[in-house]
């Protein structure tokens, strides 16, 4: 009797013990349960500045080996840029010190260039956990989405216009209206490699909200939409300098001030915020 009476004054003081423990230590928060939030992303707001059949990650070294691209952010962006050369350029990017490259192929509507009016490259968090989301390293280079992508099933992006969202460019919009199309691309890095034979490998998609293993690095999302304006909603005769709409494609060369850019990552994604062209999120200053 004696024993469990000293039992049954002793556990209301190992209980406490580990509240206070608990208490002390503060909660713990599992790497998919971060603080709710809407947005976690940045924006690169640029303009096209140059178009040349380059592609300095596909054909590097090789002018006029490529598809008509056009070019946003680093203008001096060509065949012979690398990471290295772009960073410290000029941009047409609202942030100066981003003098990433990126490119994508020409859209021509009955072969005339039709160029988008103020493209925006999303950098946001694929995983649940928006906080472990990193910069890009120095050197990174990706290739987002295929132009050998043999039919429309294939395309991994969306078309829209008024009343349209689709796999391929629509056979009309609506007066008034802008065609967009947007990509989206893989964020987890295996790590170790800033570029690959097929410029892609290097990086897979989330699954669950989680890195994979052999992928284990959150790096941001990037998103690409490019708004193309409408002459009365007429979309005949559009194709792209690499084929049909479902072989849209983009490219970044990052050129970013290492800095400014594990700032904006830290701020914007890991801070939970919906930050412009400017870095700033006025909502959430």
């Amino acid at each position: 009797m004696r024993i469990r009476s000293i039992r049954s004054r002793l556990a209301p003081l190992a209980i406490a013990g580990l509240l206070l423990t608990a208490a002390v230590a503060g909660p713990a928060h599992a790497a998919d349960d971060p603080p709710r939030t809407q947005y976690h992303e940045m924006h690169a707001n640029c303009t096209v500045n140059h178009s040349l059949n380059d592609d300095p990650i596909v054909f590097p070294g090789l002018a006029g080996a490529s598809h008509n691209h056009s070019f946003i952010g680093n203008p001096s962006t060509n065949a012979a840029s690398t990471p290295q050369s772009l960073v410290g350029g000029a941009t047409t990017c609202e942030d100066t010190l981003d003098a990433s490259g990126y490119w994508f192929p020409t859209l021509l509507q009955r072969g005339v260039p039709l160029q988008p009016d103020k493209p925006t490259v999303y950098y946001k968090s694929g995983v649940t956990d928006y906080r472990t989301v990193q910069p890009f390293p120095a050197g990174f280079k990706l290739l987002v989405g295929d132009a050998r992508t043999p039919d429309v099933a294939h395309f991994q992006g969306n078309w829209q216009c008024t009343g349209y969202k689709g796999a391929d460019i629509p056979a009309s919009c609506p007066a008034g209206s802008t065609l967009q199309v947007r990509l989206t691309a893989p964020s987890c890095w295996d790590g170790v490699h800033l570029d690959t034979a097929d410029h892609k490998s290097h990086m897979a998609f989330p699954v669950s909200g989680r890195c994979p293993a052999d992928h284990p690095v959150p790096l941001p999302m990037l998103e690409i939409k490019l708004p193309y304006p409408l002459n009365n909603g007429d979309t005949s005769g559009l194709a792209y300098s690499s084929g049909a709409g479902y072989t849209f494609h983009y490219d970044f060369m990052n050129g970013w001030d290492a800095t400014r850019q594990a700032y904006l990552v830290g701020y914007c994604i890991n801070g939970g915020r919906q930050c412009n062209g400017f870095g700033q999120d006025p909502k959430k200053p």
